[in-house]
């Protein structure tokens, strides 16, 4: 850690400077924390032992992934890798749904926003150093991630209420200029790989919180649905679901035990949440990815541990007498009541349909619609962006995603099934399927710079990657033999 936050080399250093060097650090960025906690004490003081505890771990954290790694180049990789790991599973760690909020923001949220600080923070340290990666923001498909930030961040000026909307865009801006950061340390198939795992280790993070909460308060089951103070039941299982689809697109022969505890993980959470959305989503997404494999017998074996797994939550949980509840309420003709909100959100559209409303601003929603409930959003990823930033939102959006299926299909058509490269291509493509899927009844994309969103960004420049090294290995397999006998060795 001392050599990465320091231009002075650690072998020019005194012995004793250079282990007093990190306790340094480690004593600055604990001022910092206090500093920050002090400035917000109305909001913060209340969990104020919590937020301590969180940061005492995130910085031990940093400095075991810089520390452990017997390289430079390793060290920056494994710093923004955990920086993403953080900024993905923030979200479960603290939660803003509180009614405590004297001036729109709850304790909560400052709560959340001081892990964006801590994020933040070392970041600029990395980016001090290492700043090439703000070049390749708006270059290739991920220009439209990036584009998208910007165009957000003009449309705050015009938001419902700005205050909130660059609440929101700090994280936004973060996420987008860490996956930046994250493409640029990419060098090889391995790094590709260990990013998606540190998306992988993410998600397992945020399903398994609400386990241990629920372990601790068996109240959490009370309505027949796995619920968590931060997540809903509806995103939590689209979060399960993407868990069992990063664990098919990661597993690798005669590896199966880790394959098996995240993708039983994400099966159970994604059960017990009940999000009907998120359980098809995983479904559908799933058998794609064993069918474009032409792996159909792993497809049978997939539904058959999925309805095992299935009967035997609906037999000793309380999952059951919910989908009673559900199916005798009949919601399920209008979708849970969001055909009201998309018929009215639709005439609100109409009225600015070329800029919106500003970012974030649906979230505001309910208090300009006549419906039987109170939506804070539009449950529809296509209608929100719309909502927010207009038919020039609702293109950024098409574009990106646009470019991203471009990519995977062309990866799929240019290696072969056998090859790693097709199974990673089919893999990414199976969870922006679900995302997908899940954003015509959620905001899985659109604004929020939700787990899913981020992740969907983060498949843009993956999908980059793969199409690229598959377009290599295709001119190699076409050169003529004889270029190949005089290449030059590797």
């Amino acid at each position: 850690m001392a050599s990465y936050f320091s231009s002075v080399s650690s072998n020019s250093m005194p012995a004793g400077a250079s282990r007093r060097r990190p306790m340094l650090w480690i004593a600055g960025l604990a001022l910092a924390t206090l500093a920050a906690m002090a400035g917000f004490y109305e909001l913060s003081s209340d969990q104020a032992i919590s937020i301590m505890l969180v940061g005492s771990i995130f910085f031990a954290l940093i400095y075991f992934v810089v520390s452990a790694a017997p390289s430079q180049e390793l060290r920056s990789r494994n710093l923004v890798f955990a920086l993403w790991w953080v900024l993905l599973g923030s979200e479960e760690v603290f939660s803003y749904v509180t009614d405590d909020a004297q001036t729109g923001f709850s304790s909560g949220a400052y709560s959340e926003a001081m892990i964006w600080a801590f994020v933040a923070f070392v970041f600029l340290i990395y980016t001090y150093r290492h700043s090439a990666y703000l070049r390749t923001l708006f270059s290739g498909s991920y220009k439209w991630v990036s584009w998208f930030g910007v165009m957000c961040l003009l449309s705050c000026a015009y938001a419902e209420d700005p205050k909130f909307s660059l609440a929101w865009i700090i994280k936004l801006f973060l996420a987008i200029l860490l996956l930046g950061a994250c493409n640029e340390e990419i060098k090889g198939g391995d790094d590709l790989r260990t990013f998606l795992k540190s998306s992988q280790w993410a998600l397992a993070f945020m399903v398994s919180v609400p386990l241990v909460r629920l372990i601790s308060d068996l109240d959490v089951l009370a309505t027949g649905r796995l619920y968590d103070v931060g997540t809903a039941p509806t995103v939590l299982s689209v979060d399960a679901g993407l868990l069992v689809l990063y664990s098919l697109m990661l597993s690798q022969s005669g590896k199966h035990v880790a394959r098996n505890i995240f993708m039983f993980l994400g099966l159970t959470v994604m059960l017990l949440a009940g999000g009907k959305t998120g359980i098809l989503g995983c479904i559908v997404s799933s058998i794609a990815f064993f069918i474009l494999q032409g792996r159909f017998k792993a497809a049978a074996r997939f539904v058959l541990i999925l309805v095992v797994v299935a009967g035997i939550l609906l037999a000793f949980t309380p999952l059951g007498t919910y989908l009673k509840f559900y199916v005798a309420s009949g919601q399920a003709e209008s979708v849970t009541g969001r055909s009201e909100v998309w018929a009215a959100g639709w005439q609100l559209i109409k009225g600015k349909i070329i800029l919106g409303r500003g970012f974030m601003s649906s979230r505001f929603l309910s208090y300009k619609i006549n419906v039987d409930w109170m939506p804070n959003h539009l449950h529809n990823g296509f209608l929100e962006v719309m909502y927010d930033n207009g038919l020039i939102g609702l293109g950024v959006i098409l574009m990106m995603q646009g470019w991203l299926v471009r990519n995977l299909i062309g990866v799929m058509r240019a290696v072969a099934n056998t090859n790693p490269l097709h199974q990673l291509a089919v893999g990414c493509f199976a969870v922006y399927l679900d995302i997908f899927i899940n954003g015509m009844v959620s905001r899985t994309f659109g604004s929020r710079p939700d787990g899913t969103f981020m992740i969907l960004f983060s498949l843009v420049f993956v999908s980059d990657r793969l199409f690229a090294a598959a377009k290599k290995k295709a001119e190699v397999r076409e050169m003529p033999a004889w270029q190949l006998a005089s290449a030059p060795a590797q």
